[in-house]
């Protein structure tokens, strides 16, 4: 009697479900990581609870910005005004959760099993920038909705005038900014794989490295003060009349729109989402 060759079943199932692996289940499969962990619960409630928070102080002012910036009640300069520091403060939280999602799994190890399911790497890196982008963008433009609130409420003439042509951008520029900023500091994470490091480089750049250099009287730093990712991202959510005033206040070689401002930021993101992808596909995790 002839023994029948059989071929071991563990390496077909493991090469037939890598096959199987698709962006889709990837994306899903992030989804529920981040959503597994009380911290992303925590961040949101903080950032839900930042944003109208410090509208309201701004909002009583209302009445007093429309006559010293010379505008209308309910105009996208008051709006911006209200909306700015919640936006500045919130996004920080948004931050480290951006961080978290990252370089959590580099300092429990199971990055190792999240490459081991998908071998390609790539696709979890995009995956997760995704899911990032998304929750982080739903929960400023939350956070957005309820500082609106907050601030018609407190006074009238803070309350939007949506027939103001620059409102639209005013508003959703806030999450915009806020979601891209948040890429930044994921794809940071991504390259550093520390959470620490990250959320110390991310916040100490944007809340003392920018603002000294604006600061600085100093002939070649006007060349670079255009050129920084928040402050230039966050002219994506400024009426011109206050971009105009940000120019003047500023030493600037390059006076930057709304547009060209957010493209900086995201070019940030692009260049060092590019080097977190090589360390991805070359380096260990």
């Amino acid at each position: 009697m002839s023994a029948t060759a059989t071929s071991p079943a563990a390496p077909t199932r493991t090469r037939a479900s890598a096959a199987r692996v698709s962006f889709f289940g990837v994306v899903r499969s992030e989804w529920i990581k981040l959503w597994s962990v009380r911290s992303t619960y925590w961040v949101i409630a903080v950032m839900l609870v930042v944003m109208p928070l410090f509208a309201w102080p701004v909002a009583l002012s209302a009445d007093f910005m429309v006559t010293t910036l010379d505008t209308t009640p309910g105009s996208a300069v008051i709006v911006a005004a209200v909306l700015t520091p919640g936006q500045m403060f919130g996004s920080l939280t948004l931050v480290v959760l951006a961080a978290l999602a990252v370089t959590g799994e580099y300092g429990t190890g199971q990055i190792r099993s999240t490459l081991t399911a998908v071998p390609a790497r790539l696709p979890v890196l995009w995956a997760k920038a995704l899911v990032v982008f998304v929750v982080t963008f739903v929960t400023a433009a939350l956070g957005t909705a309820l500082a609106l609130l907050v601030a018609s409420a407190v006074k009238a003439s803070a309350q939007p005038d949506w027939s103001d042509p620059e409102m639209l951008r005013a508003v959703l520029g806030v999450p915009l900014y806020v979601a891209t900023l948040s890429l930044l500091g994921f794809v940071i994470g991504a390259l550093l794989r520390n959470t620490a490091a990250t959320i110390a480089i991310v916040i100490g750049f944007v809340l003392v490295i920018e603002n000294v250099l604006l600061l600085l009287s100093w002939k070649p730093l006007e060349w670079v003060r255009p050129f920084l990712p928040a402050a230039a991202g966050q002219r994506v959510a400024m009426p011109e009349q206050l971009i105009e005033a940000n120019n003047q206040a500023s030493s600037l070689a390059v006076h930057l729109g709304p547009w060209a401002g957010y493209a900086v930021l995201l070019a940030w993101v692009v260049v060092l989402g590019t080097a977190a992808a090589v360390r991805l596909r070359t380096r260990d995790a």
